[in-house]
C-alpha cells in the first residue's frame, strides 16, 4: 500500500523521526527486513528511510541514548502482530509486552538493535510498516492536550477524559497522551512536526507554556527548531519549503 503520489504535506503533520542507533546499517537492515521500509542513501552519504506507505520518513542517528523506557512511544502498523513477532525474534529482537485490545486488535512492544522500545499495532489492510501512532507522556492530560491543540491545531477526540486522542495536521498519524510515564527530555527518539512557519510556531509554543531548547538556525539552511512541551518532552519543528 505504497503512496505512489508522494507523502501528504501540511501544517501540523508528524512527518520525520530520528531513531537512535549503534550501527546505522544494522538498524536499517532490521527495519527494512521486518517492516519493508524503503531505505535510501542521500547525496551526503547518510541513510534515510520511508515508512511502509511512504508518508513518514526519517533516519538513524548515532551518539544518542536509546529510548529504552516506554516514554515517547512510536507505533508501527502491521498486518499481523503474531507474524511480525516471529520476524522480529528471527532478527534478534526481544518482545517486552503484549496487549490484546479485543476483536482483532493487538499491540506488542519490541526492542530494536539499539535497544529502543517500539510498538507494533495490528490493523489489516492499513499498510504494513506504516508509522501510525504516537504516545506522548503527560502529567496532566488536559494541559498537554490543550497545548498541542493550541500550537498545532491537532483535532482532539474524547476531550475531558484520560483517553484524549489526536490526529496530526493531515490525518496520517494519530495518538494520545499517556499518564504514568517519564517525560523524554533529551533528543533520543526525536519526532519532527512540519509547520508552515517555524518562527510563528516558536512564538505560539512559548505563549502556551512550552520552551525552545534549540532555536532556529542550528540546522541551516533547513529551518528547524526543537522545543519542550509542558511536561518536558522534546520534539522538533521543520518548515516545509513549499
Amino acid at each position: 500500500m505504497n503512496n505512489e503520489k508522494g507523502p501528504t504535506l501540511g501544517n501540523g503533520k508528524i512527518f520525520y523521526i530520528e531513531i537512535p542507533a549503534i550501527n546505522i546499517k544494522e538498524s536499517a537492515v532490521f527495519y527494512q527486513t521486518v517492516f519493508g521500509w524503503r531505505i535510501r542513501t542521500r547525496g551526503n552519504g547518510s541513510i534515510a528511510f520511508d515508512d511502509g506507505i511512504g508518508e513518514v520518513n526519517g533516519t538513524w542517528v548515532t551518539g544518542r541514548k536509546p529510548s529504552t523506557d516506554p516514554g515517547l512511544m512510536v507505533s508501527i502498523m502491521v498486518d499481523s502482530v503474531e507474524e511480525t513477532i516471529k520476524a522480529l525474534e528471527a532478527n534478534g529482537s526481544k518482545i517486552v509486552n503484549r496487549i490484546a485490545m479485543g476483536g482483532d486488535q493487538f499491540i506488542a512492544w519490541f526492542t530494536d538493535p539499539a535497544g529502543n522500545t517500539i510498538s507494533i499495532y495490528q490493523h489489516r489492510g492499513g499498510g504494513h510498516g506504516k508509522i501510525c501512532y504516537l504516545e506522548i507522556p503527560a502529567g496532566d492530560i488536559e494541559i498537554s492536550a490543550g497545548f498541542y491543540e493550541a500550537v498545532f491545531n491537532w483535532p482532539l477526540r474524547d476531550k475531558d477524559t484520560e483517553q484524549v486522542a489526536f490526529d496530526d495536521g493531515v490525518g496520517v498519524v494519530s495518538g494520545m497522551w499517556a499518564l504514568g510515564r517519564k517525560p523524554s527530555p533529551e533528543p533520543g527518539l526525536l519526532i519532527y512536526i512540519m509547520m508552515d512557519s517555524v518562527a510563528a510556531t516558536v512564538e505560539a509554543i512559548v505563549a502556551n507554556g512550552g520552551k525552545i531548547i534549540q532555536p532556529i538556525g542550528k540546522d541551516a539552511p533547513e529551518i528547524t527548531a526543537r522545543f519542550s512541551d509542558p511536561f518536558g518532552n522534546v520534539l522538533g519543528l521543520y518548515q516545509n519549503p513549499k
